[in-house]
Order: structure tokens, then C-alpha cells, then sequence
């Protein structure tokens, strides 16, 4: 064999040289890993400053919905310390109701492969053990041949964007409500102002020419009663207007009759005048409302009997009016036409949307609350709870 063919050192420097060489090469193979071990680390520590810096609450989970990461702000709201929630599911911190929500949107999404982008859920809150909005992004984790081994979750609270979203809400519907009410009252003054002149004006009017007539009557030494007569008849017709008038403007009843007569008297006089058969159910509760309470209840009454004559085709009906424990129970059932209640609002049914915030703003202002429950061809029951006030003097 020729000596160039040799791959062997011919001598013992030479394999100190290659030995060095590859010593050298192994040494700062391993300083550009540790260099690189380094950096990751500055990287994994800066990675995990901003995360637990960053308000909402990241993490990562497994196949399973088992948290594998997460941030500081979740093992805040969870109330645990971080280390605390790694290994652990929804089902350890939150309702089941909502934790087996969290886990089928989580598991739906690592099925698919889709994210879930930007949806405002319910969240509750474990440490305050209070109930909240959050806007949660979810997304699939791949490992490197592209297979979904998690999810990544980003949420964020909205819960005081939901409450002012909400009072804006609200905002907008007492105005609307405010304006329909001045409108409401305007339109009021005006049929009174109607009634005055074109009825009881005029009335007043054939009085006098009436009992001008018998003075000029007795001045010819003629008989008056006829012109007096006609002037009694007007003036009993015009007392009656008044007395409506008077009554629409308050219902002085109660204060004759006491509440549960008065509606009593309501339900009799409606059932006199249609076709309706009305059934009652009153019990005695007079003196256990204040007197503004037994005002707004009378009137949600009257409101409810008007709307149900216009509104329901009703064959019957029946109004209860008891003591329900702390509170005056007020409930008027019809088995009429029914309606959608959601749809209230629209079309050609604001007048009676009208009437029920009337109605719903009464019972709120008695301190108490309005429900309405229809449907369409079942029939409509409006029921009114307020709460007894003054109880020392209930005898």
C-alpha cells in the first residue's frame, strides 16, 4: 500500500493536532448550545413577564382541557397560586353548567381545526363568586406534523363594557319612554281640554240660554219650569262629566270603597257592559299598600282590563287580588288571542308597548315588579307584585 493511501497520523504530533481540533470544535459546539440554551431562557422569562404582565388570561391545554400553561391572571381569578391550576380543568374551578360549555367549545375546536374568534361568553368569577362577560378567542396547537395536541385561549373581562352597553341601553329606553310619556300626557290635556270645551262648555252654555229663556218667561208672567227642567237635566249631565273627569284624573273609590271594592266594581262594571264573563278572586287588603301603591295598582288594573277589551277577544276572565306572604298579589288571566310578547315593540303594536312600560314603571315605582306571560292563541296573564308597606298599621 502507497504511503499517500495511508489515512492514519505517521506521527504522534499529528494526532495531538486532531486531537486538539476536535476538542476545540466539541468546545464550542457546546458554547453555542449553551449560548443558545441562554437566549431561550431570556426569551422563555420575557415570554413569561409579559404574559403575567398582560391583564388577560391566557393558557394553554391539552387534549384533555387540561391546563399545561397559564398566566398569572388566571390563577388570580381562579383564586389558586399558578401552580395550582396546572394539570387541573374548568371542572375544577367553575359550575358545571358552564365549565361543560367551556369543554365542548374547547374540544369542538381541536376536532375541526377551527378557531373560535372573538365570542363574548358568560364567565364567572370563583374568587368574588360573581358572574361576569368575557371576549375568549380559541385557537388549535399544532405540534410540528401539523396534528392539533391543544388549544391556545386568550379571554378578556368585558363585564363593565356589558354593564355600560347595558345602561346605555336602558338610557335610550327611559328616554324613548320619557318622550312617549310627555306625548302621552300632551295628548291627555288636550282630550281633557276637549271634554271641557266641546261638552261640558257647551252644556254650560245651554244652562244659561235655558234659564234665560224661564227668566224671560216669568218676566211675561209666563210658566218657566219647561227652560228649568232642561237646565236641572243639563247640569245633572254636566256634574256626571265632571265626576268622570275627576275620576279618570283619580280614583276617588278608593278612598270611598278601599282598594279591593273599587277593583271589585271595576271588573263588575266591565262585565256589564260587554260580553266578557268576568270571575273574581278578592280578598281584603286595603290599608296594606301606601296610598300611592293602591293608586299605581288600581290603575294597573284598569289598564290591564282596557288593553284585554281592545286588544284580546277574550271570552272570560278573571282578576285575583290577594296577600301572597309580604306582598299584594294582583293578577288579571283572559283566554284570549294571546300575542308574541318580543314582538310588542314593532309594527303596530307600540300603543300597547306603551301602555305595559306605563303599567311595568307603576309597579316599579310601588316597589314591586310586573310580569307579562302570552303567546299566541293562549291567552294573557298580567300579574303585579307589590310589597306590603307600613305593616304597623294593618289592622
Amino acid at each position: 500500500m502507497s504511503e499517500s493511501m495511508n489515512p492514519m497520523p505517521d506521527a504522534p504530533g499529528d494526532l495531538e493536532r486532531l486531537l486538539d481540533q476536535h476538542t476545540q470544535a466539541l468546545a464550542l459546539e457546546i458554547a453555542e448550545r449553551k449560548h443558545r440554551e441562554e437566549e431561550l431562557s431570556v426569551e422563555r422569562m420575557l415570554l413569561r413577564a409579559v404574559i403575567d404582565n398582560v391583564p388577560d388570561y391566557i393558557y394553554v391545554k391539552d387534549r384533555e382541557s387540561r391546563f399545561i400553561v397559564n398566566n398569572l391572571a388566571v390563577a388570580q381569578n381562579l383564586g389558586v397560586p399558578p401552580d395550582q391550576v396546572i394539570g387541573k380543568t374548568d371542572f375544577d374551578f367553575f359550575p358545571k353548567e358552564l365549565a361543560q360549555q367551556f369543554f365542548e367549545d374547547e374540544q369542538r375546536v381541536m376536532v375541526t381545526g377551527q378557531s373560535l374568534i372573538s365570542r363574548e361568553e358568560p364567565n364567572y368569577y370563583p374568587l368574588s363568586n360573581s358572574w361576569g362577560w368575557h371576549l375568549t378567542t380559541t385557537v388549535p396547537l399544532r405540534d410540528q406534523q401539523g396534528e392539533v395536541v391543544g388549544i391556545v385561549g386568550v379571554s378578556r373581562d368585558i363585564t363593565s363594557h356589558k354593564k355600560m352597553e347595558e345602561a346605555i341601553r336602558e338610557s335610550l329606553v327611559h328616554q324613548k319612554f320619557a318622550r312617549q310619556l310627555i306625548d302621552s300626557q300632551e295628548l291627555e290635556r288636550k282630550r281633557i281640554s276637549g271634554e271641557l270645551h266641546d261638552h261640558i262648555g257647551q252644556n254650560l252654555l245651554l244652562v244659561k240660554n235655558r234659564l234665560l229663556l224661564g227668566l224671560r218667561a216669568i218676566q211675561r208672567l209666563e210658566d218657566p219650569t219647561g227652560a228649568v227642567n232642561d237646565a236641572i237635566a243639563l247640569v245633572t249631565e254636566s256634574l256626571q262629566d265632571v265626576r268622570d273627569i275627576s275620576h279618570n284624573l283619580r280614583p276617588h273609590q278608593i278612598d270611598e270603597l278601599g282598594l279591593s271594592k273599587s277593583i271589585e266594581s271595576m271588573v263588575r262594571r266591565l262585565g256589564q257592559s260587554t260580553d266578557i264573563t268576568c270571575r273574581t278572586d278578592i280578598d281584603p287588603v286595603d290599608r296594606l299598600l301606601s296610598t300611592d301603591a293602591e293608586i299605581n295598582l288600581y290603575r294597573i288594573a284598569q289598564e290591564s282590563l282596557n288593553n284585554l277589551v281592545k286588544h284580546s277577544s277574550a271570552k272570560s276572565l278573571t282578576v285575583v287580588l290577594r296577600r301572597a306572604g309580604d306582598s299584594v298579589l294582583l293578577r288579571v288571566l283572559d283566554d284570549g288571542c294571546g300575542f308574541d310578547v318580543e314582538a310588542l315593540t314593532q309594527g303596530s303594536e307600540r300603543h300597547a308597548s306603551f301602555g305595559l312600560m306605563i303599567m311595568s314603571e307603576r309597579a316599579h315605582m310601588a316597589g314591586g315588579e310586573l310580569k307579562l306571560n302570552s303567546e299566541p292563541g293562549q291567552g294573557t296573564t298580567v300579574s303585579v307584585l307589590l310589597p306590603i308597606l307600613g305593616r304597623s298599621h294593618v289592622s
